[in-house]
């Protein structure tokens, strides 16, 4: 294996160190909600403000992030999310009230916000297309263990530490070892990398005239609104789940997380088959469109009386229909992204699609508070239906192939 493959390959596995725990840490507070409900008496509301408010800081120095890591800050900015956002989950445990945790989860908004516009365009420049899927899907498949592991990891450690507060601490601790190995190979990757011998621009098959296109083409605009739609029901069912399970069907913490867990893990096996799929087939939009149109149903069935093996059922098709969808829409944000401006435009996409995902959690909780959980779900049904019929009119770009000009890169 040659240096440059090894480079690519460290980068890949620190980048699924650092996901990891930007998905553990974003969803921190989701496995203790309940908890954390009743010793700050929160509303349902104000657990959504609390939930948001790392969303909502992440998403709005993302478009900070993106050009500055287009300056060469990438391979600083991986680690660096790592552990800033433990030291911001330490001082979360110290939270007394509502606005105290409102302004810790504002700190781990900071702390987190460097790793997604870094990755993605770090990973479409050691990749070529026609391993870009792969490359991304593991990368997301170690956040998707994140997020799986969250619920059930938080519950355990709250039984077995007797609260939410010490759980925090291991949770922050965790990120301070896991930060070694992240900067060691993002350091390896940067002094093993041979830089390739090609003309200005014509990385990963771009030419010139790419490289000096417009962000804001047709596809782009259309992305943006996809992965605001998207966002919405990822939010709400990673960081909400567990609380949406105890409070509409009574079950414990722990077994509410066990449940959210469930539903993750099927969402990594599926994230993990499509993305071999998208690749293989050589198509993205179709997987996009699938992933929302089909989740649209799951959701809607949540809103009838399960008993627990029809609830695990419908969990695991909520888990496995959304996260089928992304590696391919991750993959399809990368190739429509011009290759001199990729941070900036995942800063933008990170950003600006990024804020209805991040207001959907408040949003969520209102609608709970006052027309109840029934209509919350409903909410989401419709988002996700509709980021469905938004996909379909994304434009097909062939993998490893030429660019359809005359369509994708068409500046607005």
């Amino acid at each position: 294996m040659d240096k440059t493959r090894k480079a690519s390959i460290a980068v890949l596995v620190a980048c699924m160190f650092a996901h990891f725990l930007n998905h553990v840490y974003t969803g921190a507070l989701s496995p203790f909600l309940s908890e954390i409900m009743a010793d700050l008496s929160l509303s349902l509301t104000e657990v959504g403000i609390a939930t948001s408010a790392v969303v909502v800081t992440m998403t709005a120095c993302h478009i900070i992030v993106g050009p500055l890591g287009d300056r060469g800050l990438r391979d600083v900015f991986i680690p660096a999310s790592v552990l800033l956002s433990a030291i911001a989950v330490l001082f979360t445990s110290l939270a007394t009230g509502l606005w105290i945790l409102v302004a810790a989860q504002v700190l781990l908004g900071l702390g987190v916000s460097p790793y997604h516009p870094s990755a993605f365009p770090t990973l479409s420049e050691r990749f070529p297309e026609e391993e870009r899927a792969q490359a991304v899907g593991l990368q997301a498949a170690g956040g998707l263990v994140g997020v799986a592991v969250t619920p059930f990891l938080g519950s355990a450690l709250m039984v077995v530490l007797g609260g939410w507060r010490p759980s925090l601490v291991v949770l922050g601790m965790l990120g301070l070892v896991v930060f070694v190995p992240t900067l060691y190979l993002m350091v390896f990757s940067r002094r093993s990398r041979v830089a390739p011998q090609v003309p200005p621009g014509a990385a990963d098959g771009h030419t010139d005239s790419e490289t000096s296109g417009s962000v804001w083409t047709r596809d782009f605009v259309l992305v943006l609104l996809v992965t605001g739609l998207r966002g919405i029901p990822f939010r709400c069912t990673t960081l909400l789940m567990p609380l949406y399970l105890t409070l509409r069907y009574g079950y414990e913490p722990l077994s509410s997380g066990i449940l959210a867990t469930i539903m993750l893990t099927a969402g990594l096996v599926g994230e993990l088959v499509f993305a071999r799929v998208s690749d293989r087939v050589g198509k993205r939009v179709p997987f996009i469109v699938m992933s929302m149109l089909l989740l649209a149903p799951c959701l809607l069935l949540l809103n009838l009386s399960l008993d627990l093996p029809a609830l695990i059922v419908v969990l695991v098709g909520i888990g496995f229909t959304y996260f089928a969808g992304v590696p391919a829409s991750q993959a399809y944000q990368t190739e429509i992204s011009p290759p001199h401006a990729r941070g900036l435009a995942f800063g933008v996409l990170f950003s600006i699609g990024a804020v209805p995902g991040a207001l959907a959690p408040w949003l969520f909780g209102l609608i709970g508070d006052t027309y109840g959980l029934a209509a919350s779900i409903i909410f989401l049904v419709v988002t996700s239906f509709a980021g469905g019929v938004a996909a379909t009119f994304l434009t097909e770009r062939p993998v490893n192939g030429p660019a359809a000009t005359d369509v994708c890169t068409e500046p607005l």
